[in-house]
């Protein structure tokens, strides 16, 4: 790893043009007013009056996952520069913003990681503009409201596709951690891996609703390239793609488990308030899936389909029902039966012991699914005589 230049180096790279005066002084007044922040000045009076074809920010061309290369975060001074130009280009003249602006991009040490040079990027633009600050504001994880906030100002135009980029990976992220996938995936397609400071980040919740959604072949494309073809990956992001890369390679279509992760998703969605069209289409397909599965194992159990379950099958299987020698009509009293949470009113060892085997054998969501089931019938009215 090469050393962080000195601050003395970046001196001789600031250039002042004529063309933006005005905007170039209250930077620099601003800025100055922190003692240890002098290449910020230099910096704001680069952004604002450098050559736009001079800069050296890295492009990349195409943004499928399938054909990218290696990817690499952009450099933090690369970050800083096209930052402080938006600023710039704004015309933020409060001079307590700017010194505030300021702040967040002076460093004397380790140069910050791509997380934390994408939140300086937000709080930056939401320092500069007031509609930007209300939208991260509205954001916030504590108390949130069922419905998200409106993200039209990342539709706005004149905003630039840098301001662009970073503020739908952030609101992309914001709708991952409150479990909207398909509106975050939405909107995380939508970021070019070339304007997002934290390249990282876009790749890993992208791979966080896909593998959640149950996008088997996208979700491995994007963990793959997160994995193999991505710098500067915290642990903790590499730790959980290649989790979620073992999880969905072993994923089986048209399978019990592929089941019980779509009743998990349709729960999602319920308890987000969601009943249109999606969540009906989804029960409807668990429902087909269930039909298809219990006829499979019929079928292997010689239970129906071919010649020899049709030979088993009685023409009267309600008089079969009924004992032989018995002249009752067979009908149950309820009284003696109730609803129960017991799994079955087992007696507690055995139940114990159910439970146990449950989770060695079984994923997790198996046991909550059953867990959950029988509470449910727990709480059903006890059937009627009829």
């Amino acid at each position: 790893m090469t050393a962080n230049p000195s601050l003395s180096h970046c001196s001789p790279m600031i250039r002042v043009h004529p063309r933006h005066p005005r905007s170039n002084s209250l930077l620099i007044r601003a800025v100055v007013c922190v003692a240890f922040v002098s290449l910020c000045v230099s910096l704001v009076a680069s952004a604002v009056c450098a050559d736009p074809d001079a800069r050296e920010t890295p492009r990349l061309t195409e943004i499928n996952v399938k054909k990218l290369g290696p990817v690499a975060p952009p450099a933090p001074d690369v970050v800083r520069t096209r930052t402080l130009e938006w600023v710039a280009q704004h015309g933020v003249t409060d001079q307590a913003r700017l010194t505030e602006i300021g702040k967040l991009w002076a460093w004397t040490d380790e140069p910050p990681a791509p997380e934390s040079l994408l939140e300086r990027t937000i709080g930056s633009f939401a320092l500069a503009d007031d509609a930007t600050r209300a939208f991260v504001d509205a954001c916030g994880l504590q108390n949130a409201p069922l419905l998200p906030p409106d993200a039209k100002l990342l539709t706005q135009d004149g905003q630039g596709s840098f301001y662009t980029a970073n503020m739908s990976l952030f609101y992309g992220r914001y709708l991952a951690h409150r479990q909207m996938f398909d509106e975050a995936l939405e909107v995380l397609e939508t970021v070019p891996l070339a304007d997002a400071v934290d390249p990282a980040s876009l790749l890993f919740f992208k791979a966080i609703c896909q593998h959640h959604l149950l996008m088997k072949s996208e979700g491995l494309e994007t963990i793959e390239q997160l994995l193999k073809n991505t710098e500067g990956v915290p642990v903790r992001y590499s730790t959980v793609a290649s989790l979620m890369q073992y999880d969905l390679e072993a994923l089986r279509d048209r399978s019990l488990d592929e089941v019980a992760r779509k009743m998990t998703d349709v729960e999602r969605r319920l308890e987000l308030g969601r009943t249109g069209e999606k969540v009906q289409k989804k029960e409807e397909e668990i429902i087909l899936t269930l039909d298809e599965l219990i006829k499979k194992i019929e079928d292997q159990q010689g239970g129906g389909g071919g010649p020899g379950g049709q030979a088993n099958r009685s023409s009267s299987p309600a008089n079969d029902s009924v004992i032989k020698g018995s002249t009752a009509p067979g009908k149950v009293d309820p009284k003696k039966f109730k609803n129960a949470a017991e799994w079955g009113d087992l007696p507690p060892r055995a139940r114990a012991r159910a439970k146990d085997q449950i989770s060695r054998e079984f994923p997790a969501h198996y046991r909550d699914a059953i867990d959950e089931y029988t509470k449910k019938a727990a709480n059903r009215p006890a059937a009627g005589g009829k």
